[in-house]
Parts: structure tokens; sequence; C-alpha cells
């Protein structure tokens, strides 16, 4: 008995160790923003690298709509990379209009814009959406892209992509991992998914939605699919009725 004691104690000690990971608990809603003091009507936990995204979307700003965005992802490594673009194009990396952070020499972060055409190294250069206002800050491991983009009339779903890297060489990112979860880095973003009443924003065409809803599982600050429901004690009670019968 003195053993199986001593096993659900393990289980349990795990079990919280694993529920309380920033990784697992941390969603989109339970995200700040008080140095530039901002809001945002909407956000979702992105699918892939531990990134997500905040905006606002106005349609009836003059002359042109606009969308104000703040991403967030932890770079492959400290000294690495994150982007995230919008692809008016395709689906993928090619075509995508991209917002590119790290760090600079003197230690300040830093957004710069590409536009890639190619698979071939990039080089900064301007978008095919006008940059209201770009910046960018680093905190806890993580970098977070601010920026307001004009759009084109009419949008309501856009193509998205994000990324993350491990270097950035002589002020150039290098070249990210191929990873599955790098590959699967993109979406369909819906504009005003909040204002119409909140639905998740679709994927993207040929890519399937992630079990628990939405293109993440936890759309618009849903905590993470596999725990969300039962918390610290109902797993515990679990284990223990798997484990012992009680």
């Amino acid at each position: 008995m003195a053993a199986s004691s001593s096993l659900l104690l393990l289980l349990l000690i795990a079990t919280v160790s694993v529920l309380s990971s920033p990784a697992l608990s941390l969603t989109c809603k339970s995200q700040t923003f008080s140095k530039h003091n901002l809001t945002f009507a909407n956000c979702t936990d992105l699918s892939t690298l531990d990134a997500s995204l905040h905006w606002n979307y106005e349609a009836a700003a003059k002359p042109m709509p606009t969308l104000s965005i703040a991403f967030t992802a932890p770079p492959a490594n400290p000294d690495g990379w994150v982007a995230w673009a919008l692809n008016p194009t395709s689906t993928g990396m090619i075509g995508a209009q991209s917002l590119v952070a790290f760090a600079a020499p003197n230690g300040s972060t830093v957004v710069k814009t590409y536009n890639i055409t190619s698979y071939a190294p990039i080089s900064e250069s301007a978008i095919s959406y006008n940059v209201l206002s770009k910046s960018a800050e680093s905190s806890k491991g993580a970098i977070t892209i601010f920026a307001t983009l004009a759009l084109p009339e009419g949008s309501a779903a856009l193509n998205q992509v994000w990324q993350v890297g491990s270097a950035v060489v002589n002020g150039v990112p290098a070249k990210h991992a191929f990873a599955p979860d790098n590959l699967a880095s993109k979406s369909t973003l819906q504009l005003a998914a909040e204002a119409e009443g909140g639905g998740a924003p679709a994927p993207a065409p040929g890519f399937a939605a992630a079990p628990g809803g939405g293109q993440s599982g936890n759309v618009n600050g849903g905590e993470r699919a596999w725990g969300s429901g039962l918390g610290v004690f109902g797993i515990c009670v679990l284990l223990g009725v798997s484990i012992f019968g009680f």
C-alpha cells in the first residue's frame, strides 16, 4: 500500500507540474500589453510554435480599413527571430508580406518588413500593405510584434503565416527549421471574428482544424483542449480512480 501511495503522489506532482507549465496554461486572454496601453477585441492562440495573435479590425477607418495586431512567440533560440505575415496571393510562405522582429546589436528589439518572393536569403524591403506603425519588444523569453496595417476595402478574411527562427546573421534573419510545426504555421484570419459573434477563425484551405474546435483547439482565449475542463483536482480524482479504484 505504501508503494501505491508513493506512486499516486508522484503522479499528482507530475500532473500539477504539467498543468502549471506556461506553455500549457497561458492563453491569449491572459496576456496584457501595459507598456503600450493597448487593448484588443480579438485574440487567438495559434496552432503551432507557442504563438498568439491579438487584433483589432477597423472596417470604417479612412481612407482605408486598418488592422492592428500584437503577435507574440518565443524565438527558436534567444538570439533568434519571430515573424508574422499576411499573404494576399497564397497560403504559404512565398508571397508573404512579413513583419520580422529580433534583437539589434544595441540590445533593442527591432521589427523590419520583408516581401518573401522565394526561398533564397531574404532582404529587407517594402511590403504590399501600408505599414502605419510598427514596433517590437522582448519579455520573458518571447518577442511581441506590434503593428497597424492599412488593408484593401472589403477584406473579410486573409491568409496569415507565422514563423520563428534560431539566428540572425549580420542583421539578416537566418533560415528557419522545417519541422512539422514550422511547416504548419499558417491559417485564415477572420478579421471581424469577435464583432460577428466570436466565431473561431477558419483554417486555411487544405488544412484541417485542430481537435477541440477552431484553428488551434483554443481560439479566442479558450484553454488548452486536453485538460481544460477537468482542472488539477478533477484529473487527480481520475488518476486515483483509474489506479486504485477509489
